[in-house]
């Protein structure tokens, strides 16, 4: 608002403007007026001391007060520093670390829930026979990272054993297995064909020893005579890898088996024919078993193979050795073993019972060393 000073008087009624407070004249209160405006006991005209408050137009409000708002904080600021003034309570702290040590216990405990249980070290899937032929096989299924099985072949009838030993040490065609496993559902989960390496060497005239070395196919399988009391094969036993996963592994719930073994009536025959070879001598060569070398000590080494006799069921080598296959296993080789001259290795042990190796090859031969 604006003060008049007193010694500036309004010049023009119309110029004064009435106070907010009241409408009348503010005057100083030590002089009093006069009768005709003038003060008593003076001779001359003395301006009379007063003052009026005059109140500023209202439009001009605004800005006589815009200093409040310069000087006012952003309530923005104010609500920041109230919020950061406001303690937290303890509870809003430590729900966050429960949740959280709950999270991770959770994260450790589920991947064991949600994870397969690992397969089962081996499965023992029992017996089955294949009665065309009168043999029994029990499979034992195994894993360690992977498959692999264990499968026993016997005759199921005891006195088949003869005729099953005929075939088994010297049979007269490549044999083969194959075994189907099953899930629960009667689908085949995992199927193994196994075929056996070339066979096994026998001796005129003579019980047949199968030897203890296991035989090793072209697949990575292994084959091995077992022999009874009586020196007669009696069992084959045959391990080797499985072609499955673990989900196939984990659902094994049955199986079977089927093999080109010779039929009963084959194997008599058979049994026969052998018995009908050593009364016969191969030829007038019944002194074969006499020539057998019997050895101080096992020996090894490497040779040439260069001729064979398929009558005597022998082969020579440029070392001047003499093995014996028999007429069945000399007839029964392999392709890459009917090639001469054939580089080979053997291992003899004392009775002059051979194995015959040769690079390149998967198959083994075995033989009686003659000479």
């Amino acid at each position: 608002m604006a003060v008049i000073s007193a010694h500036d008087p309004p010049t023009n009624e119309n110029d004064r403007v009435p106070s907010p407070m009241s409408d009348a004249d503010q005057y100083e209160p030590n002089q009093p007026a006069a009768t005709g405006g003038q003060p008593a006991g003076s001779g001359e005209e003395i301006p009379v001391s007063r003052f009026e408050v005059v109140p500023t137009r209202q439009t001009n409000l605004p800005e006589l007060y815009s200093f409040r708002e310069a000087m006012a904080p952003p309530q923005a600021e104010l609500a920041a520093k109230r919020k950061k003034n406001v303690p937290i309570p303890v509870a809003r702290i430590l729900l966050p670390l429960v949740l959280l040590a709950g999270a991770v216990l959770i994260f450790l405990a589920v991947p064991s829930w949600l994870q397969p249980k690992p397969p089962a070290p081996y499965i023992d899937m029992g017996s089955q026979r294949y009665d065309p032929a009168g043999l029994s096989g029990r499979l034992i299924a195994r894993w360690e990272q992977s498959g692999s099985y264990q499968f026993f072949l016997d005759p199921i009838d005891p006195t088949q054993v003869r005729s099953f030993a005929a075939v088994a040490q010297d049979p007269s065609r490549r044999l083969s297995v194959t075994l189907r496993i099953r899930d629960a559902a009667g689908r085949v989960a995992c199927q193994k064909q196994i075929l056996f390496p070339a066979s096994m060497a026998r001796t005129p005239n003579a019980k047949f020893v199968a030897p203890s070395e296991p035989r090793e196919t072209q697949n990575g399988d292994v084959v091995q005579n077992m022999t009874g009391e009586d020196g007669q094969v009696s069992e084959i036993d045959l391990t080797g890898p499985l072609p499955c996963g673990a989900k196939a592994y984990t659902s094994f719930k049955s199986w079977d088996f089927f093999t080109d073994f010779p039929t009963l009536a084959e194997q008599d025959n058979w049994m026969q024919h052998e018995r009908e070879l050593n009364g016969k001598g191969h030829g007038g060569n019944s002194g074969l078993l006499s020539q057998t070398q019997r050895l101080p000590t096992a020996i090894e080494g490497d040779d040439v193979i260069v001729g064979d006799n398929p009558s005597h069921g022998t082969v020579e080598t440029s070392g001047g050795r003499v093995f014996f296959l028999g007429v069945a296993g000399l007839r029964n080789r392999t392709a890459d073993w009917s090639v001469f001259p054939a580089p080979i290795h053997f291992h003899c042990d004392k009775n002059g019972s051979c194995v015959l190796t040769r690079p390149n090859s998967h198959v083994s031969l075995q033989a009686r060393l003659l000479k």
